[in-house]
């Protein structure tokens, strides 16, 4: 493989469409210009990948500025330059937003009723500062704490734990020491529009948290960091608790966070609504992996390894990805809805997936705890489904998986700097999905995006669960069944 020069280590996201939209607005007592002004029309140009989220962000800045949205004036539409030629005061804005992402301007009218302004952008501090919030995620970040089960006076120093083994798997894919991953630097969020980034990083400080302390995590996972996945149901669940364990620490550090931010935010703040929705399904996703994390330390401390259910493709290909996350399957890989995550009151399943070493290759494995059965293993039927019908389509199905839902995935710089625009385009819509959180889920996302992109090729497959109506049983190559 030819290396391609590193002249710019940073991977954006091409431009985006243009969108605009009108709406009603009233200020807040919060608002600068609330004793002068009754109302405005705040119109807005936002760059976006579609109609729905232009019109999320633009609902959030209007109430960044502590306007409330009254009515629509204008529906959502995509907009090009030359839609405001001789328009001076538009075509700044429409600039501005591609420079910036988003220009809000306002056409307002005074308490008294006679006075009416002509186009204006409000200039005013906002509330929500990403710059100070991205400060302190990071110092929440390096909050060390010990999470296992066990822990209390006894643990000692709390390490920065790869949850992506280092050795293992972060070193094969490196180059000169580095792998792209997703940027969360507040310049590479300015630079893109607020739109995602891959950014090359040093290996050392991938996929760390300092969740365990420094006995209890080399005690624990030694069957895992020291030998490659054979693989065994201990091995397995170890992985999967990891991934939670994880899970769990960055969790309760947005729980934290966004709790911090309302607290500084006035009661009446327009913004305060969007924090506190955000607020309440942080904390039931919180207590649901608290629940099965609960779980899966009775299984390890019962050695009860028999009640993690998995399913492990492994290849003999070179490893250009590391992966390790989890979520709650919502939708199968055909759009079709399998748990309904809006209700608060349930307990979702939980499917953890990762990247792993094993002998001559390396291993996609998907793990849950046999309490999650219903969910897991009709949402791997369905992948099962793909693949019988077309092993290409399967392959591309789990790298989309894997992107959509892992933003805790590293990739080679070398096989990364070898994609074509598109390429790339494709892979940073389909992390731009996990992670923006004020666009709806498109029940469809596992099915499409990214199509030929990984060209993985995988030679064996362990199935460790009750599979009998399984494609993936009569999978041509056969399968090794672990009743460990």
């Amino acid at each position: 493989m030819v290396e391609r020069p590193r002249e710019n280590c940073t991977t954006s996201r091409p431009k985006r469409a243009t969108f605009f939209v009108s709406f009603q607005v009233a200020p807040t007592l919060h608002n600068l210009h609330y004793s002068a002004v009754a109302g405005a029309y705040a119109k807005c140009w936002v760059m976006a990948d579609d109609a729905i989220s232009a019109y999320s962000k633009a609902r959030f800045s209007v109430a960044k500025g502590e306007w409330t949205v009254v009515a629509e004036e204008a529906p959502i539409a995509e907009v090009v330059e030359a839609d405001f030629a001789g328009r001076d005061v538009g075509l700044a804005r429409f600039r501005a937003a591609q420079e910036k992402g988003i220009a809000i301007a306002y056409v307002c009218w005074s308490r008294d009723g006679k006075t009416e302004t002509d186009l204006m952008p409000f200039d005013q501090p906002p509330p929500f500062v990403l710059s100070a919030y991205i400060d302190r995620k990071k110092k929440l970040s390096k909050a060390g704490r010990c999470l296992h089960f066990a822990s209390g006076e006894q643990c000692g120093e709390f390490i920065s734990a790869h949850s992506i083994q280092k050795n293992g798997q972060l070193s094969v894919i490196a180059h000169e020491g580095h792998v792209y991953a997703l940027s969360m630097n507040v310049g590479d969020l300015k630079k893109n529009e607020g739109g995602v980034s891959l950014t090359r990083q040093g290996i050392g400080g991938i996929s760390t948290f300092p969740g365990f302390c420094d006995k209890h995590d080399n005690a624990l996972f030694a069957p895992i960091d020291k030998a490659p996945l054979v693989p065994n149901s201990e091995q397995v669940l170890l992985y999967a608790y990891r991934s939670l364990c994880r899970e769990f620490f960055v969790k309760e550090n947005a729980l934290a966070l966004i709790e911090n931010q309302i607290r500084d935010l006035p009661e009446a703040s327009a913004i305060r609504p969007s924090f506190d929705t955000m607020k309440a399904g942080t904390s039931v996703s919180l207590e649901n992996l608290r629940k099965h994390k609960s779980i899966f330390e009775a299984a390890i401390s019962n050695s009860a390894y028999g009640d993690i259910e998995y399913l492990l493709f492994t290849s003999k290909q070179a490893q250009f990805v590391a992966f390790s996350g989890l979520f709650y399957p919502e939708f199968d890989f055909s759009g079709n809805l399998l748990q309904d995550l809006v209700d608060p009151e349930c307990r979702y399943d939980l499917l953890t997936v990762c990247s792993a070493p094993v002998q001559d290759g390396w291993g996609f494995l998907f793990a849950w705890h046999k309490t999650s059965a219903p969910t897991c293993r009709e949402f791997i039927g369905s992948l099962a489904a793909i693949t019988h019908e077309n092993e290409r389509a399967g392959a591309d199905a789990m790298f989309r998986m894997v992107v959509s839902n892992c933003e805790n995935t590293a990739f080679s710089p070398l096989w990364w700097e070898q994609q074509s625009p598109g390429q790339k385009a494709a892979v940073l819509e389909c992390l731009a999905r996990g992670v923006d959180m004020l666009v709806p889920i498109d029940p469809a996302y596992l099915s499409k995006r990214a199509e030929g992109v990984s060209q993985w090729e995988f030679d064996g497959v362990y199935v460790v669960f009750d599979s009998s109506a399984d494609a993936l049983q009569r999978n041509p190559r056969g399968s090794s069944i672990d009743a460990a």
